[in-house]
């Protein structure tokens, strides 16, 4: 089933569309007055973007990219060299489709401001504009999570039309037990992930065969980064004054600082199901468009989707 646009106003702030994204020397009369000796501008600090390493990421020629599951087959069976051969066959799984949408941004200057501009502040439109994309990729990507549990308001759906983390998630092949990837609400403890290291090694394929996972690591918010460490950095159990094994000490983790307050994910090895796909990557050009020969613009564009086919290499939780 195809999955529906993600609501991309509570994924990304737009907060800048509401202006009128024109730089004039009334406007910014403190930039062109004598007597200032130096123009400060923030900037996002140029750290790689923290989500991509969680997504398959590909490049895609199509505006809707259509993914077709199949289900595997079946066990060997015993069968001698004089009987009849038994055969199994894949079937149809289901489908889903992902579409990416075109995302632009201008930023627009006169020539005037230009010709007064004493400090360089406008000839950073571009970096300014690229460091614009790259906060709103790193919002769309932590919407996947960070809006993936329930049923309402979800970024995306998966390919049975569930979103990202759930406790009863249909089978392809019909007549199979649901599976889950959600585990149950309550506080990140070393219980907790000592539940869901065992939900990964009980994990069932499509065909509802036992298909053992390891769990990799365990993806927290920021705000959970020092439970992590307490968690993962003693031998001892910390829930006890005896002394009593840490099961997860050791536990490899990361932070996703793009997070909610209360989101944690756990990772296992299987295949990533959840997808970004970019069939334009951002790219900027400066033009004027006639109107005014004296205005000039740099705009900003984009066409990126996310979605996800079977998110088995993910657990969700939301800490409580």
């Amino acid at each position: 089933m195809a999955n529906t646009p993600w609501n991309f106003a509570a994924s990304a702030e737009t907060a800048t569309g509401a202006n009128t994204g024109l730089e004039d020397v009334d406007a910014n009369i403190a930039l062109t007055q004598a007597g200032i000796d130096r123009a400060r501008e923030a900037e996002m600090a140029a750290t790689p973007i923290e989500g991509q390493k969680y997504f398959t990421v590909k490049n895609v020629d199509k505006n809707n990219y259509v993914l077709q599951g199949m289900n595997g087959i079946g066990l060997v069976q015993i069968n001698g060299d004089a009987e009849d051969l038994p055969s199994d066959n894949q079937s149809i799984g289901f489908s889903t489709t992902i579409t990416n949408y075109v995302m632009r941004l201008m930023m627009s200057i006169t020539k005037e401001m230009l010709e007064t501009d004493r400090y360089g502040v406008i000839g950073k439109h571009g970096p300014q504009l690229m460091a614009s994309s790259r906060k709103t990729i790193e919002r769309i990507l932590a919407d996947g999570p960070n809006r993936g549990f329930g049923t309402d308001d979800l970024s995306f759906l998966c390919e049975d039309g569930l979103g990202p983390f759930s406790a009863g998630r249909t089978q392809p092949k019909e007549g199979l037990a649901a599976w889950s990837n959600l585990e149950t609400s309550g506080a990140l403890t070393t219980d907790m992930i000592a539940t869901a290291r065992l939900n990964f090694k009980q994990y069932l394929n499509s065909n509802g065969d036992l298909d053992p996972q390891i769990m990799a690591k365990v993806i927290c918010s920021s705000d959970l980064e020092d439970t992590m460490r307490i968690l993962s950095g003693t031998t001892l159990d910390v829930n006890t004054s005896l002394n009593d094994i840490n099961p997860v000490s050791g536990t490899a983790y990361e932070v996703w600082n793009w997070l909610d307050a209360d989101t944690a994910l756990f990772e296992g090895d299987a295949e990533n199901g959840m997808e970004f796909h970019a069939r334009v990557n951002p790219s900027i050009i400066t033009f004027a468009d006639g109107s005014n020969p004296d205005i000039i613009r740099s705009r900003v564009r984009m066409a990126l989707g996310t979605g996800c086919t079977r998110n088995a290499r993910f657990r969700g939780l939301i800490v409580s």
